[in-house]
């Protein structure tokens, strides 16, 4: 959901329905291998309040926080946006490092589309 951006959800709703026939059974009748459709993430949204956006996977991006930084601010009409990029990424990343007890400074959410398969609970 984005009301403030309706190419977002087309992407995504695109992407869902690339993932949904790749792991069709009847797509490809009679093919001999095993169905197996990778993860969806979705991004977190600028608004996330605005977007139903629920954080479920928080990835460490400590090692690359310079680069995706130095990418950000080339986006000369987003600039109202770059304090804000670093604030979110901070708080993801204490969050981040609460969860998983390892320390990180930087972190990214991300929302699952489907469901993740475990053999146990870890």
């Amino acid at each position: 959901e984005d009301p403030y951006n309706v190419d977002h959800p087309e992407a995504a709703r695109f992407a869902q329905e690339a993932r949904i026939i790749a792991q069709a059974m009847g797509h490809k009748p009679g093919a001999s291998y095993t169905y197996a459709a990778p993860p969806v993430f979705l991004f977190e949204p600028h608004q996330p309040e605005m977007c139903n956006f629920k954080p479920q996977v928080i990835l460490n991006i400590d090692e690359v926080w310079e680069i995706k930084r130095k990418t950000f601010e080339i986006l000369a009409a987003q600039k109202h946006l770059w304090a804000y990029y670093e604030r979110v990424a901070l708080q993801r990343g204490v969050q981040g490092g609460r969860n998983t007890g390892k320390p990180m400074t930087y972190g990214e959410a991300y929302q699952r589309l489907f469901p993740m398969a475990l053999e146990e609970l870890a």
